[in-house]
């Protein structure tokens, strides 16, 4: 089971770099090399940066649950954002 994450346009601030990612317990996921090497990624409002922007791109932690902060290969490990625009009132 995967833990997912999705940004609260009421909280998150736009022009701020965030780490989407998930933890899982069976080690199972999908990769692309490469992904981030040269360019960003853009799909609006959302913008994955390239490699060396914000630190690397493509992050990832084996072990324990803790923040991931290593990256291979500029790697993209499709983890999906979940991004719904709601007004502010």
């Amino acid at each position: 089971m995967a833990d997912g994450y999705f940004l609260d346009p009421r909280r998150d601030r736009a022009n701020t770099v965030y780490v989407v990612s998930y933890h899982t317990s069976v080690g199972r996921y999908a990769f692309t090399y490469n992904t981030f090497a040269t360019t960003g990624v853009d799909n609006g409002p959302l913008h994955g940066l390239a490699a060396g922007v914000s630190g690397g791109n493509g992050v990832f932690r084996y072990g324990g649950v803790a923040f991931p902060a290593s990256s291979f290969n500029s790697s993209n490990y499709w983890v999906d954002v979940l991004f719904v625009p709601t007004p502010v009132p």
